[in-house]
């Protein structure tokens, strides 16, 4: 299953497809790569843990090939400085808005019920002087009969036993 691609049911939206109304800030003339992909690439690489621009970067030249296999990536993968740069561009309430219609097609509606676990982190961009902070939240579902997990606590053994009882 592939989270970009989006899991194949009937009214599910491709991540492509959503990101395809997203604005591109950039100057035409000096664009390299594709935004679409920029912004498929990051996601997919935020959502298997990576959590800094670097870390999107190295995740994204570690699966080249796979990536390879549904995007283009002409010019190959963009420096962690390019994603930054980006991100600082794009306007973020465009981005939520899109990703929101996209995580609405594979997400159910939670119940009264449901348990959702948030967690946030504040990257604060010290490369630049003026620059916004960067506000990234992360919120996980708990579902009956699933248990989800990043590839970090599988290495942990105590952690293992209790992904195991899930």
């Amino acid at each position: 299953m592939s989270f970009w691609v989006g899991i194949e049911t009937g009214n599910t939206l491709r991540l492509a497809d959503i990101f395809v109304t997203i604005h591109d800030p950039r100057q035409s003339g000096k664009v390299e790569h594709d935004l679409v992909e920029l912004l498929v690439v990051a996601v997919n690489a935020v959502l298997a843990g990576a959590g800094i621009f670097v870390e999107i970067e190295l995740w994204a030249k570690e699966k080249l090939e796979w990536l390879r296999g549904h995007l283009q990536l002409e010019h190959g993968i963009a420096s962690h400085d390019t994603f930054g740069r980006l991100f600082g561009l794009i306007d973020p309430d465009e981005f939520d808005a899109a990703f929101r219609r996209w995580v609405g097609t594979l997400v159910p509606a939670l119940g009264a019920d449901a348990v959702v676990a948030i967690d946030d982190k504040t990257s604060r961009r010290l490369g630049k002087l003026d620059a916004t902070l960067l506000h990234l939240v992360r919120a996980s579902a708990a579902v009956p009969g699933w248990c989800w997990s990043n590839g970090r606590e599988r290495r942990n053994r105590t952690r293992r036993r209790r992904l195991r009882s899930c």
